[in-house]
């Protein structure tokens, strides 16, 4: 447009009078050629004020389109943003979620762990203790055993000292 204009202005500034071709029309006074290269200068300088008006308007107009355009884009951008952020809401309440989830798990696991090692450990005790007592009650067992076996023995030869002494004849 710039260029345009250049030589639209070009085209339309007046020739100087000393440059002019001579016409075949009778020559004029200087007043009236001074009158007529300034009724030319007018009209020269009215067209290129309604060319600017023009390229005024034209840019003005591509400028509102232009707005209007960056306007729909950053209501697109924000749209995109807002449902961006929503998705990312959304992820992050599941992440915390899940988080807590973790957490509460490994604790019950820990607990379990300690339950399990506190429990083996109780298992054992009372195994140890079960054969030591075991071990204990076959030895009284055993001792008694002997002692009722050794009693029973004495008891037997006594009743034979008895049974002798009333079968012989005294």
């Amino acid at each position: 447009t710039k260029q345009w204009y250049q030589r639209r202005v070009r085209e339309e500034q007046p020739t100087p009078p000393h440059l002019e071709q001579p016409s075949e029309q009778p020559s004029l006074t200087k007043l009236e050629e001074l009158q007529v290269a300034q009724a030319k200068l007018e009209s020269a300088n009215r067209e290129k004020q309604a060319i600017l008006k023009q390229s005024i308007t034209e840019k003005f107009a591509r400028t509102a389109e232009q707005a209007k355009s960056l306007a729909s884009l950053q209501q697109e951008v924000a749209a995109v943003e807002k449902e961006l952020n929503c998705d990312i809401s959304l992820l992050r309440d599941r992440i915390d979620h899940c988080n807590r989830r973790y957490t509460e798990a490994s604790k019950r696991l820990s607990n379990a762990e300690a339950e399990y090692v506190a429990a083996k450990l109780d298992l054992h005790h009372c195994r140890e203790l079960k054969e030591g007592l075991e071990e204990h009650l076959f030895t009284i067992i055993k001792l008694n055993e002997t002692k009722k076996s050794e009693r029973l023995e004495a008891l037997y030869r006594k009743l034979e000292c008895l049974s002798a002494t009333l079968e012989s004849p005294s």
